[in-house]
């Protein structure tokens, strides 16, 4: 048997369920989902899943469609189902049989009862193909439920973005800057456009960089084969030539070890699982959380500070707060002293050797907090969790990282700076043409296939290469159904979308500029469908 930790450690994902009994739990697809239960007297009906895989939690929300609408089919018939409608023995019975579809189609139900199945304990659940049932169990006031109702599982392919950019920072190909790092100038390599999206105190750093390079005698540079990148205006032109030189930023702040760790956290929003309670690893979190503070990565913050918590024991609590109190790490030292005066704790800790050898103003500290505890207070402000990786990367793409590119896109002759390093991860096409082929101009044509996408749908692209989102207009959907492809995303993820987009959002206000992207990309099965909606509804369109 191995302990699975439920504390949401290095992760910043939703908290585990709390504690409970009477629940469900089913597997699908390398995820299990908890239903039901009696948590704290409460009878929950949230939806929870865990990732076997990356450790996670999360909180499945319902997809709009699973809003209550009237039946779009029915069910069962009253003449086909046994009758469950009498009471006997304060037993209440009823014939609802809800389907519920949080992934790709719409909720189905013989009456409009609630949208959600309501909080219960001691039900049964199973999983038959794609879809959960659960079936029965205690209510609210204790009233037996004789309800089935059916859950859809979403079957699109895992999001890969988080991946992508943690082999981009494993491998670290296409680097263009070099952090020297402390009194023995140990280097670590990076990419301009993952830090400067996640890091402001880093972003300004690199820009102090680039200015003394500038600063250097441009003949100098020339001769050297250096090059600079130089913006004018929003949109400018952008000069670049096939090799760089690392740009070295000096960050004499930092040690290698723990700033590594913080660079795997811009890369990929969490950070290795470090074995918990163990006192050197203790340690070396508490100096990225000291970087975290620094360098104002609040997410980092919040993750270091619930691995330290969760990890301080009888063992290793001297050595924490002792390592707080010289970090000046004050929320983490305040753990450590209550964690200390416990009733149950404290004659354990004070007889230990390690208590002897403590600085005297900390014992001091101690044994005063023994004997007049601290009144706790709490904060009515909302606890500050930063940014996370597909909000500063959307950030990025729409503006804030302009004068870090260093590559430009041509659609149709309309150029478009983008980042290399960010092209290069998420795409095997980009990664093979920047190691290989790369153009002596900077500049890329786009196209998928013969086909030149719309500039819209090349925006779309775009957004679901930087930060994941697969949203679009269903005329953006066919021009890139076959991008997955030919750009060699990691999934067909993307693809999975566009083909559900097309399938349901073919209206009489979008159908002409849906079937114009048929007709251009030569999709013959969406065209006919398009110009039968047409025909059809003739008059509305």
């Amino acid at each position: 048997w191995t302990r699975i930790p439920t504390e949401h450690l290095l992760r910043g994902s939703p908290p585990p369920p709390q504690r409970r009994y009477g629940h469900t739990m089913v597997a699908f697809d390398r995820h299990l989902y908890v239903f039901g239960g009696a948590a704290d007297n409460t009878l929950p009906n949230e939806l929870h899943c865990y990732d076997v895989d990356s450790q996670t939690w999360e909180v499945i929300q319902p997809s709009p469609d699973s809003e209550v609408k009237q039946a779009a089919e029915r069910v069962s018939a009253p003449e086909e189902a046994p009758s469950l409608c009498s009471e006997e023995h304060g037993l209440k019975r009823s014939q609802d049989v809800f389907g519920l579809d949080f992934g790709i189609t719409t909720t189905t139900h013989t009456r409009l009862r609630d949208k959600l199945p309501s909080g219960r304990l001691f039900h049964a659940a199973a999983v038959i193909s794609d879809a959960m049932y659960i079936f029965g169990g205690t209510v609210d006031n204790n009233i037996r439920s004789g309800e089935m109702y059916r859950f859809q599982f979403s079957c699109y392919p895992k999001c890969t973005l988080h991946e992508d950019y943690g082999r981009l920072w494993e491998n670290r190909q296409f680097s263009d800057l070099e952090f020297v790092l402390g009194e023995k100038e140990e280097r670590v390599r990076g990419h301009t456009a993952i830090v400067t999206a996640r890091c402001k105190w880093l972003k300004k750093k690199i820009m102090q960089a680039r200015e003394r390079l500038k600063q250097k005698s441009k003949q100098d540079i020339e001769d050297e084969g250096h090059a600079t990148c130089q913006k004018d205006g929003i949109g400018g032109n952008v000069k670049l030539c096939r090799l760089q030189p690392l740009l070295e930023v000096p960050i004499r702040e930092a040690e290698a070890q723990p700033f590594e760790v913080l660079m795997q956290f811009l890369y990929t929003d969490k950070i290795k699982y470090p074995r918990k309670g163990h006192v050197q690893d203790v340690l070396l979190i508490m100096d990225v959380y000291k970087l975290a503070l620094n360098f104002k990565l609040s997410r980092l913050e919040q993750l270091c500070l619930q691995y330290i918590e969760a990890s301080v024991d009888l063992q290793n609590v001297l050595i924490v707060c002792e390592n707080a109190n010289k970090l000046q790490l004050d929320q983490l030292k305040e753990h450590c002293l209550n964690f200390v005066v416990k009733e149950s704790h404290f004659n354990q800790v004070i007889m230990m050797k390690e208590f002897e050898h403590l600085s005297s103003s900390l014992i001091v500290e101690i044994v005063r907090r023994k004997q007049q505890p601290p009144v706790r207070t709490h904060s009515d402000q909302p606890l500050d969790i930063g940014t996370s990786l597909i909000q500063d990367m959307k950030a990025y793409l729409e503006g804030a990282g302009t004068e870090f590119c260093d590559i430009i896109l041509l659609l149709d002759g309309h150029p478009r700076p983008a980042h290399k390093a960010i092209l290069a991860a998420r795409s095997s096409y980009f990664e093979a043409m920047f190691r290989s082929f790369m153009p002596e101009d900077g500049q890329v044509n786009i196209s998928i296939g013969e086909m030149v996408p719309s500039k819209q749908a090349f925006e779309s692209m775009l957004r679901y290469i930087y930060y994941g989102e697969v949203n679009m207009p269903p005329e953006d959907s066919l021009y890139l159904f076959a991008a997955p492809y030919y750009y060699g995303f990691s999934n067909n993820r993307l693809q999975a979308y566009c083909k559900q987009n097309l399938e349901m959002n073919v209206t009489v206000e979008n159908v002409l500029q849906i079937l114009e992207a048929a007709d251009k990309t030569q999709a013959l099965d969406m065209k006919r469908h398009c110009l039968h909606i047409i025909v059809h509804q003739f008059t509305k369109v």
